[in-house]
């Protein structure tokens, strides 16, 4: 199956598949498992060369979000839940395209 299983989005909607000309992801939260199911589903749909990064604590989403051009939220952080690290990611960086998937 391509994309993101059913337990990565909330229940009734379809897989994510981003589409464009995205070159740089990084997928943040705290649940390894939940990551790596994710960066499966999106390398199977992303286009060729896109680029994917991965980060578990605050620290990590900061310094590695300025090189990406979209974050995939992929839960909860450093006890930070996604909306608020969304807004704080949004402040840091304008241009910057957050996607939350929301919790389980």
């Amino acid at each position: 199956m391509s994309g993101v299983t059913s337990s990565m989005v909330p229940a009734g909607q379809p897989p994510l598949r981003l589409v464009g000309d995205i070159c740089r992801v990084l997928i943040v939260g705290a649940d390894s498992a939940r990551r790596a199911a994710l960066l499966d589903g999106l390398t199977q749909t992303m286009p060729e060369g896109t680029t994917f990064a991965e980060a578990d604590t605050l620290a990590e989403t900061l310094e590695r979000a300025p090189a990406s051009e979209i974050v995939i939220l992929a839960g909860a952080l450093d006890h930070i839940p996604a909306r608020s690290l969304a807004r704080l990611l949004a402040a840091r960086h304008p241009g910057l395209r957050v996607v939350g998937l929301g919790a389980r």
